[in-house]
């Protein structure tokens, strides 16, 4: 089965792939003067009042190191209003959910793969979020194998983040690409990222001893009745439910009472639709395999060829 947007594509223009600039090496000059230490919160709010970086600069940012990036800005963070066709939903349920899921910036732990490890060998970047006190409150981190690889382990001995002190350089992405055409599509502070380069020795994570009080977030699931994927010949956005509840990530007793939120979501979905397939979820925390690889996934969110089914 092929998939697609269909003809209304939507979550594109909100920078889906937002990190695909961040790949290359940053344009030279750096600025490679030592600034001190500072919160990430507050680099945050450095970033929302100035007009821009002259060129890329090294900084050391502390906060709290989460192995999802966002999918998109919230509402808040967008530089404006995209004026684009909307899907044209089945129902006000599944509208709703949608864009529900959409407005508050939600996670997604794409480029890493904690059940299995070999595939995140070859991997040139993982793709990491820097924040204080909930993922939409976060810089991107883009961190390369040989530390990413590292990092890994020490996200699975945690209660998924870690509390961190992060040098790196710090950029937007019209300093990384020379591409224009990729510019513009995201908006807000994803247009900014902080890059470690490989074998780099200042280029560093240090992990703190601090405890992480609150770390709030989506679980989320993308599921999709399975009758509907039997009957259509392409898959589109308004044929899957966003199914979501946000968290407290530092706590076992906020993720449990979640989840059984997510659970009695999912099975109202199911009394509506009858058996229900799990395409992608925000990460390993929620329960089930997903049919679909994140590359698959990615594919029915831009519009390119996914999954036979």
């Amino acid at each position: 089965m092929e998939v697609h947007v269909g003809p209304r594509n939507y979550l594109i223009f909100r920078g889906i792939d937002p990190y695909k600039d961040f790949l290359e090496e940053p344009m030279q000059p750096w600025d490679l003067s030592f600034q001190g230490t500072e919160p990430v919160d507050a680099l945050r709010k450095k970033l929302l009042r100035m007009k821009g970086l002259k060129e890329p600069v090294l900084v050391t940012v502390k906060g709290t190191l989460f192995h999802c990036a966002l999918m998109s800005p919230g509402w808040w963070d967008r530089r404006e209003k995209a004026d684009m066709a909307k899907p044209r939903w089945n129902d006000p349920l599944q509208k709703w959910l949608f864009f529900g899921f959409d407005l508050w910036g939600p996670s997604w732990d794409f480029s890493w793969d904690f059940e299995d490890s070999e595939k995140e060998i070859d991997k040139p970047y993982f793709v990491a979020q820097l924040g204080d006190g909930d993922e939409a409150d976060s810089l991107p981190i883009l961190i390369p194998r040989d530390k990413g690889m590292k990092i890994r382990q020490e996200f699975q001995g945690s209660w998924g983040g870690l509390e961190v002190t992060v040098t790196g350089l710090l950029g937007h992405r019209s300093q990384f690409t020379q591409n224009p055409d990729s510019l513009g599509l995201v908006g807000g502070l994803l247009d900014y990222c902080i890059w470690l380069k490989e074998d780099d020795k200042d280029h560093k994570i240090s992990l703190r001893c601090d405890d992480t009080d609150i770390y709030s977030g989506y679980l989320w699931k993308c599921v999709a009745p399975k009758k509907w994927l039997e009957e259509k010949k392409a898959l589109s956005l308004n044929h899957v439910y966003f199914i979501w509840e946000h968290t407290n990530f530092t706590e076992k007793s906020a993720i449990d009472y979640n989840l059984d939120s997510l659970a009695h979501k999912e099975s109202y979905i199911r009394k509506e639709h009858g058996d229900l397939v799990l395409l992608q979820r925000s990460c390993p925390m929620v329960p089930g395999r997903p049919e679909w690889s994140a590359k698959e996934f990615y594919a029915l969110l831009v519009g390119k060829k996914g999954k036979d089914i």
